[in-house]
């Protein structure tokens, strides 16, 4: 996202806490232009947008007037923005295989939902809390921004994008909310299927049944989302003086041997091995939910 035209009136702030870009923008009358193909590809876009006047067009498309609100840009489109009169824009880049997690698909043009809610306005405090800061975070604060901007983001998008997107069978729905949940607490050593089924408030019973029909287990979408979170922090040298066990206790693990065989399942490496080549690791698939 950068000006095309009012450039000198254009003020800017941007931190970038790990694989998450936070931005500030505000200006005058203004022209933008968004270009999610050749920056940041793999990120959508979470724009909290406040403008006097607003219109927006596709490449080779008519302006068309659109009013503020929360906008999602999905990855791989090119709209130019214009604002007229005073604006302000706050945004997070978040990446697409983060927000898996939460939804079984982006949208794939640009939404605009004018009506705010408390959630994404949460989210838009929080960004700017956390711009307006002069300090360097250390370390664990950027794990923590990060994370908590990649949740907030998923929530939003399981609340206001996903439904929106058209209707889903109930059994979708559900697999939707158990995989949600999961990614969210999958840190936690005491999440089992029973405890999933519960938060969800369905039987376990039924449950298993919307797991299966993807060919997938309650038990095993946990496994795979604990493999993932210590995949995560084995391939982050930030997470270098953690043992092993630190990690398998940080990733919901019950020990060090059950974290080695969910990495080597999912991964086919042990941890030390993702440790020491995280450069080929960060770029390497890995099992993905079935469609949900």
């Amino acid at each position: 996202m950068h000006a095309v035209e009012g450039l000198a009136s254009l003020r800017a702030t941007k931190r970038a806490p790990g694989p998450v870009t936070l931005l500030s923008m505000q200006g005058s009358t203004t022209e933008l232009a968004i270009d999610t193909t050749a920056t940041h590809p793999d990120h959508a876009i979470l724009a909290f947008v406040d403008a006097a006047a607003l219109s927006a067009k596709e490449q080779n498309g008519p302006w068309t007037p659109v009013e503020s609100g929360l906008v999602v840009a999905p990855p791989g489109i090119t709209e130019r923005v214009r604002c007229v009169g005073s604006w302000h824009i706050t945004a997070a880049y978040v990446p697409r295989a983060a927000l898996g997690a939460f939804v079984a698909a982006l949208p794939s043009e640009a939404w605009v939902l004018e009506e705010r809610r408390p959630l994404d306005r949460a989210m838009q405090a929080f960004i700017e809390q956390v711009l307006a800061v002069d300090d360097d975070p250390t370390p664990i604060e950027r794990y923590a921004m990060e994370h908590l901007i990649v949740e907030m983001s998923g929530a939003v998008l399981l609340d206001r994008v996903d439904t929106a997107s058209g209707p889903r069978s109930a059994h979708a729905a559900l697999r939707d909310r158990a995989v949600a949940l999961i990614a969210q607490q999958c840190g936690d050593p005491g999440l089992n299927p029973a405890r999933v089924a519960r938060e969800v408030q369905t039987s376990l019973r039924q449950l298993q049944v919307v797991f299966a029909e993807v060919e997938n287990t309650v038990a095993g979408e946990i496994r795979h989302r604990r493999a993932r979170l210590a995949r995560s922090l084995l391939t982050d040298s930030r997470f270098d003086d953690l043992t092993v066990e630190q990690i398998s206790q940080r990733s919901g693990f019950a020990s060090p041997i059950s974290l080695r065989r969910a990495i080597e399942e999912d991964y086919g490496a042990t941890p030390r091995a993702l440790r020491t080549h995280r450069g080929t690791a960060q770029h390497n698939g890995e099992r993905e939910t079935a469609d949900r």
